[in-house]
């Protein structure tokens, strides 16, 4: 998956888009802006069906929770 960077500036979500470029022997981020939903449920589809992982800038308290492993109990 590649990175979908998503920053949030008042109400409006901003979003850019991470390619890997090689250089010499190495490799760098190149990084460019995106046009993205402006609603969380909406970027996250977007995400998905475009193959980003998102990369969330945004107030701390803003950030989704990751859901915790499902772990069989026995």
């Amino acid at each position: 998956m590649k990175p979908l960077i998503v920053y949030k500036a008042g109400d409006d979500y901003f979003g850019q888009e991470v390619a890997w470029r090689k250089s010499g022997s190495g490799t760098y981020r190149e990084i460019s802006g995106i046009g993205i939903p402006q609603t969380r449920p909406e970027i996250e589809k977007f995400a998905a069906d475009n193959g980003f992982a998102i990369e969330w800038r945004v107030p701390a308290e803003e950030v989704p929770e990751r859901p915790e492993p499902s772990v069989p109990r026995g």
